[in-house]
């Protein structure tokens, strides 16, 4: 089951910004990986028996990527510009 965009950025708020780095990182290994396999035509791997679908998923990635590259520019200038 996949969470709403701003759900997903609510239990993201409290973290620091080397650990959104991190998150972040995850959400592009899998938009990476998916699109690779999707301009390849692999639809091989056991995900695509599940749902949502590897499909459903990379959209709604995509939208947390996003997401959370505004929390990250906020969090960055909080935390290294302006200070805590």
């Amino acid at each position: 089951m996949m969470i709403s965009p701003g759900a997903y950025i609510g239990s993201l708020e409290g973290r620091s910004y080397p650990e959104l780095i991190m998150e972040r990182k995850k959400l592009i290994r899998f938009i990476n990986r998916f699109e690779k396999n999707e301009m390849a035509g692999d639809r091989s791997e056991p995900d695509w028996e599940f749902r949502p679908s590897p499909e459903v998923k990379y959209q709604v990635y995509l939208e947390y990527l996003s997401q959370i590259c505004d929390l990250m520019r906020t969090k960055y200038n909080e935390e290294f510009i302006f200070g805590s």
